[in-house]
């Protein structure tokens, strides 16, 4: 097997895709054990003195706090305020409220560590949608952004921040913020880690964490990109489920990017790339249900469609509402009131398609096994990442990754597979097709054989036995041209191609036995023009149209003198034209035009074979000057579309 056929037959077989995904996946798999390793040291160290000091809790109060006579603000009377626990899941009523009041307070409670002597600790904060001060318990001022007593400074609510606090006092058990926000529109600031520490420790170990949500993000777009690719490459081909798996993950990976910390923390123009995961978020199902329907169907009740209907939909509200979402607090605490019910309906585009999968796999479609594993377990880490969010557990996050990671794969085998299993039902169909086209020529070929031979036998034996007659001494060439051409019906039109010399050979045989027929009534001219040597043409092509200006043309032709002229001439080294024409009694205007009827038998045979044989081609029949018929044939060597029974 040469190198070549090597190098197909490997890109023919799954091996490429498996190599390069069993490389990606090792990757993520080695990189996650890095980091539960390096997460496992984290919290070993934590317990060591020094290390750092975390954030246990936050609790706001709803409103501004007045200043005491001097204008400054009485820390040692702060734990006197009532205050309230916050977190992210507070009821609506609590956060309009809040929302309501353009100035928030909020304490940072820090846990106790008397061991802790790291000079010059920072916190990083992400923050977003208002201005604030930070200070220590002591009253001292640590940190400001914006102006708190200026409404105009405070940024839209998407636009977010990272910034580094410095802490000059390290053993304060609290800090205080007051926040200045839009009335009307929610405001968020986040402690990243929740500790106050070591500035490259904070960072490096932020950088870290995101390693893999990160590796993830990059798998998912670049598998969508490839995809996409392929799918332009291949477009004639239709692979619309390539396209809808392209989506899903680009869709994915982009929804991921745009939400993680440490890659906006590396931006410094973030403002756009924040809106992307309210656009992506909206349509992510709608690629992965589509791609599930061209597999396995819509589903019982046609659960896919519909949830296709709904995702189109709600995706289009919510990502028009998303864009609108700074211009009225009415749209704001719209999402508020209904941010349950959009968790429990993306659940349920992950529970439908487990139903899918099951009932498709317990109907004997073995591939949809590996979808209701990859489904069923993104649903329950999907539900345990849910719950972790609401019990405020920190540290556990992009649980489902390896989920949709584990369905993407069986997505990827399953596209695979159909796109291996069309290439080889579209292969195996072309073989037929071959084999009917060559059966289907033989038959002509043979057609053709069998229509010349009683006829021109018959009419060849007649002028034989007259010329023993009249002039014996052309009896033995007639016969042994009678031969020749008999020889070359027998041993050459099997062939696809034969030599055009030999061709050209046959004709002349052909001919000479027609002149002699007609004796001195008819004008034969054969002639060439160019170096024919390297020209190869299927046999018995030009034949059966010469035939026909002495079978139709000159039996009802009033000429004394009968004439028929043959040119074959290389126009350049691709290009053939050859020219037959005659001044018989010609074709009626009724045959001429109606294809039916002029290619209805034999030269409808030539141009059947030659379609098949050549890409590009022209034969025509039309009317000679001033009379008779005219046949023009034009191929282009180069246009051969097989090589069977070549030329030996």
């Amino acid at each position: 097997m040469r190198l070549g056929e090597r190098f197909s037959y490997f890109l023919e077989r799954p091996y490429l895709s498996l190599t390069i995904t069993v490389f990606f996946l090792v990757g993520l798999l080695g990189v996650g054990l890095v980091e539960a390793l390096y997460l496992l040291k984290e919290n070993l160290n934590s317990k060591r003195p020094n290390h750092s000091r975390f954030i246990t809790k936050a609790d706001i109060f709803v409103g501004d706090i007045p200043k005491s006579d001097n204008g400054s603000y009485d820390f040692k009377k702060m734990h006197k305020v009532h205050w309230q626990s916050s977190d992210i899941w507070e009821p609506s009523e609590l956060l309009r409220e809040i929302a309501d009041q353009p100035y928030i307070w909020m304490r940072v409670e820090l846990e106790e560590n008397e061991e802790f002597t790291i000079k010059d600790p920072f916190a990083l904060a992400r923050h977003e949608g208002s201005a604030f001060d930070v200070f220590d318990d002591e009253g001292t001022h640590l940190y400001s952004f914006g102006n708190t007593e200026d409404s105009s400074t405070v940024p839209n609510q998407f636009y977010v921040r990272y910034d580094w606090i410095k802490i000059p006092n390290p053993n304060i058990k609290y800090f205080y913020i007051r926040f200045l926000h839009k009335q009307g529109f929610l405001f968020s600031i986040t402690p990243i880690q929740n500790r106050i520490g070591d500035q490259w420790e904070i960072l490096k170990s932020f950088a870290f964490q995101n390693i893999l949500p990160l590796s993830f993000n990059f798998f998912f777009i670049t598998v969508g990109l490839i995809c996409t690719l392929i799918y332009i490459i291949e477009f004639k081909k239709k692979y619309n489920l390539v396209l809808d798996f392209a989506s899903f993950c680009f869709l994915f990976g982009l929804f991921g990017l745009a939400k993680n910390d440490f890659f906006l923390f590396l931006l410094e123009n973030n403002f756009y790339l924040f809106t992307l995961p309210f656009f992506a978020s909206n349509f992510v199902f709608i690629p992965m249900l589509s791609g599930l329907r061209r597999l396995f169907g819509s589903g019982k009740y046609f659960l896919i469609d519909i949830f296709i209907f709904l995702n189109i939909l709600i995706g289009l509200l919510v990502s028009i509402l998303s864009l609108l979402i700074n211009s009225s607090s009415d749209i704001l605490f719209f999402f508020i009131e209904i941010r349950f019910a959009l968790m429990i309906f993306s659940v349920l585009n992950i529970i439908v398609p487990v139903l899918v999968c099951y009932h498709k796999w317990r109907a004997g479609n073995r591939e949809a096994l590996g979808h209701t594993i990859g489904f069923s377990l993104t649903l329950i880490l999907v539900c345990l990442e849910i719950f972790y969010a609401i019990s405020d557990v920190s540290g556990i996050t992009d649980l489902v990754y390896w989920g949709v990671l584990f369905g993407v794969l069986s997505q990827g085998f399953a596209l695979e597979r159909a796109i291996f299993s069309n290439r080889q039902k579209a292969q195996s169909a072309m073989e037929d097709l071959l084999k009917v086209e060559k059966s289907l020529k033989e038959v002509q070929l043979k057609t053709l054989q069998t229509k010349m031979s009683p006829h021109y036998l018959f009419n060849s034996l007649n002028t034989i036995h007259a010329l023993h007659t009249f002039k014996p001494e052309l009896v033995a060439e007639s016969i042994l041209r009678l031969a020749n051409n008999y020889r070359f019906i027998s041993d050459k039109t099997d062939r696809d191609w034969i030599r055009f010399e030999e061709e050209w050979n046959f004709l002349e045989d052909y001919l000479h036995i027609q002149k002699l027929r007609f004796f001195d009534t008819i004008q034969i001219e054969l002639r060439k023009t160019g170096d024919f040597s390297e020209v190869s043409l299927p046999p018995l092509v030009l034949q059966p149209i010469i035939e026909n200006s002495f079978k139709h043309g000159f039996r009802k032709s009033e000429q004394d003198q009968l004439m028929i002229f043959i040119h074959a001439k290389m126009v350049n080294q691709d290009h053939v034209n050859i020219t037959i024409y005659d001044n018989g009694s010609g074709i009626s205007d009724e045959i001429l035009y109606d294809e039916s009827k002029i290619f209805g038998r034999s030269l409808g045979s030539i141009r059947e074979r030659l379609s098949l044989l050549y890409k590009k081609f022209r034969f025509e029949i039309g009317k000679n000057f001033p009379q008779g018929t005219r046949t023009t044939l034009e191929i282009y060597l180069s246009s051969r579309v097989t090589k069977t029974h070549e030329v030996s």
